[in-house]
């Protein structure tokens, strides 16, 4: 039954799309079911071929050693703090206290500093150009759009825009769109470490999930996107994949304290948005609470339960077991509306519980990439920086991206829970 519910799903996500496009007679079916194949053979690798499999498992290992190297700076720099080490036991900091600002600063950072680096050496252009150039030649789309979407598997969402900066300010409006689509459906590699590392020390094995859906994003990304807003124009980088793989930065050092401080601001970013969805959230739900009981004395009305509601049909129709489905929609709602750090808090800390395997899989791949509302304020930002003259079309399509982000990670979601 649950395969007969996501073949529902996917009907339902392609179906949204296609209501949503501006022009269905110019649709690319080729690139649209390539592009579908492409995720299919990603999930079928990772979660069906056991040398994948372990590969994947192994990346996650990697993926708590960084928050292990990264603890050393935080303890070195916090070190003197006392903290609950466990329920009414106080510890020092450094002696394995755990403080939430603090291990997420730390582990963003450090990520930032190592992307740097490799930007430096050429070693993350090379990577992304060969995997580019795989989905250039499987799914036929431009250079500049294959480009943009992976980079987005490694890094955040404006940077990977920079890799694509020279082609920026000739990109057709639907290589745009699907660039911006990507940027939104991805996840950056600080941030994906840092989801992973909460879900280990909740005893869930959420790493070789969160990067299946990363690279399942990509081509998602770009399925949708291609159905929302099908291309009509000619594309400057149509069949060819060309990136700059220069550094900007003087020497490894430069690397290292560039990003760092990159690390440093988005950490801050990250802590201060928490801090401000949080407390609305509480303030918004105090209201709701006065407002249910104006009918009923015993209900308490909440974001929670109107997320359950409203989500429910898409969260039942990409496959989730029955007695998830209340919860994943809750998820499922957070994220569009709040933001992925919020929805990934709850799902680990087992504030809103997932119970079955299936369902974690399917919530924890729809919730990993960037596609809320805030986020498209900071691309239409990010990105009219480094290409001002095309700010009024970043504008117009930032809606629409969050659509095809939104979607295009539901997508790989349901693919997903059907191979299991």
């Amino acid at each position: 039954m649950g395969r007969f519910q996501g073949i529902i799903g996917i009907a339902l996500i392609l179906g949204l799309a296609f209501l949503f496009s501006n022009n269905r007679k110019k649709i690319n079916y080729r690139l649209v079911f390539s592009g579908m194949a492409l995720q299919i053979v990603i999930a079928l690798l990772v979660f069906k071929v056991p040398p994948v499999s372990r590969f994947f498992q192994a990346l996650g290992h990697g993926m708590q050693k960084i928050e292990e190297f990264a603890f050393q700076g935080a303890s070195f720099v916090y070190g003197g703090i006392a903290v609950e080490k466990q329920p009414g036991i106080i510890a020092n900091y450094r002696g394995g206290g755990f403080v939430f600002a603090f291990n997420v600063t730390a582990t963003i950072i450090l990520v930032c500093a190592l992307v740097a680096v490799f930007y430096h050496y050429g070693i993350m252009q090379r990577v992304v150009a060969v995997i580019a150039r795989a989905m250039n030649f499987v799914m036929r789309v431009s250079g500049a759009e294959a480009l943009s979407n992976v980079a987005s598997a490694f890094v955040g969402q404006v940077e990977a825009q920079v890799m694509i900066r020279p082609y920026l300010q000739g990109m057709t409006k639907s290589e745009l769109l699907a660039s911006m689509s990507g940027s939104l459906a991805c996840i950056a590699g600080g941030i994906l470490v840092v989801y992973a590392n909460m879900g280990a020390a909740a005893g869930l094995d959420l790493a070789p999930k969160l990067i299946t859906a990363s690279l399942m994003a990509a081509p998602g990304a770009l399925v949708i996107a291609k159905i929302v807003f099908p291309e009509t124009e000619e594309s400057q980088t149509m069949g060819k994949v060309k990136l700059e793989v220069k550094s900007h930065y003087t020497n490894v050092i430069d690397a290292i304290s560039h990003g760092a401080g990159d690390g440093f601001k988005i950490a801050m970013n990250v802590i201060a948005m928490l801090i401000g969805f949080i407390a609305v959230i509480a303030v918004l739900d105090w209201g709701l609470i006065k407002i249910g009981h104006l009918f009923n004395p015993h209900f308490d009305l909440s974001l929670n339960y109107i997320f359950g509601k409203v989500f429910y049909p898409m969260a039942w129709s990409m496959g989730v077991p029955d007695g998830d489905v209340n919860n994943v929609a809750t998820l499922l709602g957070q994220k569009l509306s709040i933001n992925e750090f919020v929805a990934f808090q709850n799902l680990t800390n087992k504030s809103v519980p997932i119970v079955s395997e299936k369902g974690l899989l399917i919530v924890s791949i729809a919730i990993c990439g960037f596609a809320n509302f805030s986020s498209v304020g900071m691309q239409i930002g990010g990105i009219g920086e480094i290409a001002p003259g095309r700010r009024t079309d970043l504008a117009k399509l930032g809606l629409k991206a969050l659509l095809c982000g939104t979607l295009a990670s539901y997508l790989s979601a349901t693919i997903a829970g059907i191979l299991i």
